[in-house]
C-alpha cells in the first residue's frame, strides 16, 4: 500500500505547515523515507508536530518513520490520533491494527474491523479482512475465519471456477442462474489460500483440494507451499509431500515442522525418509525430540520414539508435547497418547481425551461404555476412534470359539430399531431365541430318497410318515416332549393336535379338503431330540412349488444338512442344480447314499466314485466323505432285526453322527447363527449406507447453498452503492403507484398535513407496503439467489426508518432513494449471512452406517 503521507497530501492542505514556515521540514523527511532513513525522518515528524499539533500530514510522516523503524509503539500512537481526524479512512484503521497486532495489543482486532468496514476502501478493506482470517485461523477458529473471508467477495468467483450453480433467483432464464467458469487470473489467490486452510483445519479435505489449482506451485510462499504439502500429504502423495514440506520449512512457514515431522513418522518409503534425514541433519535439528522420534517411528523404533518426547517433555523442551500430541494422533499410537496423558493432560483436545477414555474402558473388556465413548469423537480424531471401535466389533466374533452374542445382537438389534427394520429386529429376536435351542439337522433330498425312512432309523421310532403323496407333502420338524404328539399348523385354520398313529391320515384329509399344511411338528420324548432337533423336509422334485420353497427354507433354519441319495440314479442333474443353487448359503451338508442294499458291491462302490467326481465338478464339498446304507434295513434293525442292522451300514451313519455333528453342535450351531447375523448384518449396512448418503447429499447441498448465499451477500456489500443505482430505475413503476396512492393529500391544508398524526402514518405504510417487494425482488435478482424468508422482513424494517428519517411526505416520493436502497441492500445481505449461518442437516444414520459396516466385515471374516 501507499505510504500514509502520499495518500493524505492529496486530501488535506499544507496550509498550516507552509505558515508556520516548516515546509522544508516536510520534504526533507518525505525524502528520507525514500531514502530509507526512518530515524531522520522520525525526528522531522516530531519537529513538524511540535509546532503543528494533531496535523495530519505530520502524524502521517511519523507513522510512515515509525513504521519503517520498526518502532510499532510510536506507530501506534500515531496512527490511533489520526484515526481520530480521519475516522473514515481504512488504510488509517488497517495501519493502526496490523500495528497493534505486532505489539499483541488485544484492541488490534477492534481497529481491523473498523478498516473492513469501510465502504469506498475495498483494497484497506480487503486486506483487514484477510488479516482478521488469519487471527481466527491462528487462534484455532476456522469457522470464523472462513466468515471474514465470505465479505471479500471472491467465494465467487472460486464457486465460478469449479462451476457450481447458484439457487435460482426469482424471474432469471430458465428458473436458474448459471455462473461463468472464471480464469484462474480472476480468483483472488490471497483468498483461496486461506479457504483451503480453513478447509483443512475444518478436517475437510475435499473441500481444501478444490482451491489447489489456483494455487501455482511455481509462484507459492511457504504458507502455499504448506497447504499443498498438506493435501499431497493427505492423499498419499508421500514424495509431493516432502518436498513442498522442505520448502515450506526452509521459508519458515509456520506450522511446516509439524507437518515434516508427522510425514516422517508416517513415511514407510526408505528412499524419502533417507532424503529427509539428510536435509535435517545439513540443518542440526536431528537431535531435536520431535525429528528424532519422527525418525524413530517411521523406522518401527516406536519405543525409541515415545522415549524421545517423554525425555523432551521432562526436559521442558519446547514442542515436546506438541510433537508427542501430533505423532501420537498422526500413527495413532495409544501408548504414546497414554504418555502424554500421565505427564501433561491438559494437552489433550477434548477429543482426544474422550477417545483415550474409550480406549481405556474397551482394554478393560467393557465395550458397550466403550463404544458409547467412541461414537461421540468427532473432527480429526473421529477416524481413529472409528478404528478402535472396529477393533472392538471384530473381537466379539473370534475365530474359535463362541461369540460374543448379547454384545452382536444387542448392537444389530438397536441398528435395526434405528433404522425402523421391525423385520430385521424380530430376526435378531429369534436368532437370541435360537441360542438356546439344540442342533437342527435338516434332512433333505429329492421325492422318495427315504428320508422319513432315514430319519426313523436314526431316532429308533417309527415317527416320521412314510409314502406320504408328493401333493401332501410338506415340511416336517421333529422335536423333544415327554408326550408323543403332532402338530399340524394350517394356513388360515387352527392348528390339529393329533397322535403319531393319526398323522399320516390327518394329512391325507386335509390334502383331500384343499387345506395348505404349512408346517407339521412331531413331538417325541426320545433322548436324542434333546441334543438334536430334525427337519423333515419335503422333495426338491415334488410338484408343489411351496413344497420346494419350503424345502429350501429348510437350509435357512437348519444348522447341518444331510442330502440323502438314492444309489439306483444318483447327483442326477436336478440334484447337481440345487446344490449348486444352495452353495452359497454356507451350509455344512452330508452326503449320505441311501438304499444301499438294492446295489452289488462293485456297483456301490462306482456309485460312491461317481458322487465324489459330482461334487468336485460342482464346487461343493461333503461336510465329510460320503457314505452308503440302506434306511429301510437300518429302520428294520432298530426295530429289532439285527441281521438287517448288520447289512445296512448303519454303523458308519451312526459314528458319523455322534461324532461329527452331535459332538460338534456347538461349532455346527455357532456358525450357522453367524451366517443368520451376517445377512442381517448386510441388510442393515446397504439400507444405513443408502441413508447416510441421503444424510451426505443434503449436507452438500445444503453447505452449497450456504456458500452461495455468503458469496451473493459478500457481491451486494461490495457492489452496493452500482446495485442500488440500477434499482433506482427499476422501482419506477412502484413509486409511480406510490404517488397515486399519495395525491388525494394534495388538497390539503398545510395545517392539517402537519398536525393530523394519521396523514404521517398512512405515508410510512403506503412507502413501505409499495417498494418492499419490489425492492426485494430486484435485489434479489442482482444477487443471484432466492430471497430468503427473513429477506423481506429485513428490507421492510430498513425502509420503515429510512421513511422514518426523512422531514416530509413529499420529499419520501420525489427525492433520490440511494442511500435508502443501500440501507435495503445491506439489511438483504445480513439476511443472506443469516440464512447461511444455520446449522447443516443433521446426519444420524452416519455413524449408525459405519458401526453397521464394522458388524459386516466382522461377521464376514469369521463366518
Amino acid at each position: 500500500m501507499a505510504r500514509l503521507v502520499e495518500s493524505l497530501s492529496n486530501f488535506f492542505g499544507r496550509v498550516e505547515i507552509l505558515a508556520r514556515g516548516l515546509e522544508n521540514e516536510r520534504r526533507a523527511a518525505e525524502l528520507a523515507l525514500q531514502r530509507d532513513r526512518p530515524l531522520e525522518a522520525r525526528d522531522l515528524a516530531r519537529t513538524i508536530l511540535a509546532s503543528v499539533p494533531g496535523s495530519p500530514l505530520g502524524l502521517a510522516l511519523w507513522a510512515d518513520a515509525a513504521e519503517d523503524a520498526g518502532l510499532d509503539h510510536e506507530a501506534a500512537e500515531a496512527l490511533a490520533e489520526l484515526a481520530t481526524l480521519v475516522p473514515w479512512r481504512a488504510d488509517v484503521w488497517l495501519r493502526l491494527g496490523q500495528a497493534r497486532a505486532r505489539m499483541g495489543d488485544m484492541r488490534a482486532a477492534e481497529a481491523l474491523e473498523r478498516a473492513a468496514d469501510a465502504p469506498e476502501e475495498r483494497e484497506a478493506a480487503r486486506l483487514a479482512l484477510l488479516d482478521l482470517c488469519d487471527r481466527d485461523l491462528w487462534a484455532g477458529d476456522p469457522a470464523r475465519a472462513g466468515r471474514w473471508l465470505d465479505r471479500i467477495g471472491t467465494p465467487l468467483a472460486v464457486i465460478m471456477a469449479s462451476g457450481t450453480e447458484l439457487p435460482a433467483a426469482p424471474g432469471g432464464a430458465g428458473g436458474a442462474a448459471r455462473l461463468v467458469r472464471a480464469e484462474p487470473s480472476s480468483v483472488d489467490r490471497e483468498v483461496a489460500l486461506r479457504r483451503a486452510e480453513c478447509a483443512l483445519a475444518l478436517g475437510d479435505v475435499a473441500a481444501a483440494a478444490r482451491y489447489a489449482p489456483v494455487l501455482d506451485p511455481e509462484r507459492i510462499d511457504g504458507r502455499g507451499a504448506l497447504v499443498l504439502a498438506r493435501l499431497a500429504f493427505a492423499e498419499g502423495q508421500w514424495s509431493s509431500a516432502l518436498d513442498l514440506g522442505l520448502r515450506a520449512c526452509i521459508l519458515d512457514a509456520p506450522g511446516s515442522a509439524e507437518l515434516l515431522t508427522a510425514l516422517i513418522a508416517s513415511c514407510r518409503d526408505v528412499v524419502l525418509v533417507d532424503r529427509a534425514r539428510r536435509v535435517v541433519t545439513a540443518a542440526g535439528l536431528l537431535e531435536e525430540p520431535a525429528w528424532a522420534a519422527a525418525f524413530a517411528f517411521a523406522e518401527g523404533r516406536r519405543a525409541d520414539a515415545r522415549a524421545a518426547l517423554s525425555r523432551g517433555l521432562s526436559a521442558g523442551h519446547a514442542g515436546a508435547a506438541a510433537a508427542l500430541l501430533r505423532l501420537a494422533t498422526e500413527t495413532r499410537d495409544l501408548d504414546a497418547l497414554h504418555a502424554l496423558a500421565a505427564r501433561d493432560p491438559g494437552r489433550l483436545p477434548e477429543d482426544l481425551r474422550t477417545l483415550r477414555e474409550g480406549a481405556v474402558l474397551a482394554a478393560e473388556g467393557r465395550h458397550r461404555a466403550a463404544l458409547a465413548k467412541l461414537e461421540r469423537v468427532s473432527g480429526e480424531a473421529a477416524a481413529w476412534a472409528a478404528e478402535i471401535a472396529s477393533g472392538v466389533i471384530t473381537s466379539w466374533v473370534p475365530g474359535e470359539g463362541i461369540a460374543a452374542w448379547p454384545d452382536l445382537l444387542d448392537e444389530l438389534g438397536r441398528s435395526a430399531r434405528a433404522l425402523e427394520r421391525l423385520d430385521l429386529v424380530t430376526s435378531v429376536e429369534a436368532i437370541a431365541v435360537e441360542r438356546e435351542r439344540p442342533l437342527r439337522v435338516a434332512v433333505v433330498g429329492e421325492f422318495n430318497a427315504g428320508k422319513s425312512t432315514f430319519l426313523n432309523a436314526l431316532l429308533g421310532e417309527d415317527v416320521a410318515p412314510t409314502g406320504v403323496l408328493p401333493t401332501t407333502a410338506t415340511l416336517h420338524w421333529v422335536a423333544w416332549a415327554p408326550d408323543p404328539f403332532a402338530r399340524i399348523v394350517v394356513r388360515g385354520a387352527p392348528d390339529r393336535v393329533v397322535p403319531h398313529a393319526g398323522l399320516k391320515s390327518a394329512l391325507k384329509s386335509l390334502a383331500a379338503d384343499g387345506a395348505r399344511v404349512e408346517r407339521v411338528f412331531i413331538y417325541a420324548p426320545i433322548e436324542r431330540l434333546k441334543r438334536v432337533e430334525i427337519l423333515d423336509t419335503p422333495g426338491f422334485n415334488a410338484p408343489d412349488p411351496d413344497h420346494i420353497a419350503a424345502a429350501r427354507q429348510a437350509f435357512d433354519e437348519a444348522h447341518v444338512a444331510v442330502w440323502l441319495l438314492d444309489a439306483s440314479g444318483p447327483m442326477k442333474e436336478s440334484e447337481r442344480r440345487v446344490l449348486s443353487e444352495i452353495e452359497g448359503l454356507g451350509v455344512p451338508v452330508q452326503i449320505l447314499v441311501n438304499k444301499a442294499d438294492r446295489l452289488s458291491p462293485a456297483e456301490l462302490a462306482h456309485v460312491l466314485v461317481h458322487v465324489q467326481k459330482s461334487l468336485e465338478e460342482t464346487g461343493i464339498g461333503s461336510y465329510a466323505p460320503p457314505l452308503a446304507f440302506s434306511a429301510r434295513l437300518s429302520l428294520k434293525g432298530k426295530l429289532g432285526d439285527a441281521a438287517a442292522l448288520e447289512a445296512s451300514g448303519w454303523a458308519g451313519v451312526e459314528a458319523l453322527f455322534a461324532e461329527r455333528i452331535v459332538d460338534r453342535s456347538a461349532q455346527l450351531r455357532e456358525r450357522a447363527l453367524r451366517r443368520r447375523a451376517l445377512r442381517i448384518a448386510r441388510e442393515l449396512a446397504t439400507v444405513a449406507a443408502a441413508r447416510a448418503a441421503e444424510d451426505r447429499t443434503k449436507i452438500e447441498e445444503t453447505r452449497a447453498t450456504h456458500e452461495a448465499l455468503r458469496a451473493a451477500a459478500a457481491k451486494l456489500r461490495h457492489d452496493r452503492r452500482t446495485i442500488a443505482a440500477s434499482i433506482e430505475n427499476a422501482l419506477e413503476p412502484a413509486r409511480r403507484a406510490l404517488v397515486a396512492d399519495l395525491r388525494p393529500l394534495g388538497d390539503l391544508t398545510d395545517e392539517r398535513k402537519r398536525t393530523d398524526p394519521g396523514l404521517e402514518a398512512y405515508v410510512e405504510e403506503r412507502f413501505v407496503a409499495r417498494l418492499t417487494d419490489p425492492l426485494v425482488q430486484e435485489i434479489a435478482r442482482h444477487a443471484g439467489v432466492a430471497a430468503p424468508p427473513a429477506a423481506g422482513a429485513s428490507v421492510r424494517a430498513a425502509l420503515m426508518g429510512a421513511v422514518a428519517a426523512l422531514p416530509a411526505p413529499a420529499e419520501r416520493v420525489d427525492r433520490p432513494l440511494g442511500r435508502v436502497l443501500e440501507a435495503a441492500i445491506v439489511a438483504f445481505a445480513a439476511a443472506l449471512v443469516a440464512a447461511a449461518e444455520v446449522g447443516l442437516p443433521a446426519a444420524p444414520f452416519a455413524l449408525l452406517s459405519q458401526r453397521a459396516a464394522m458388524i459386516e466385515s466382522a461377521l464376514a471374516a469369521k463366518a
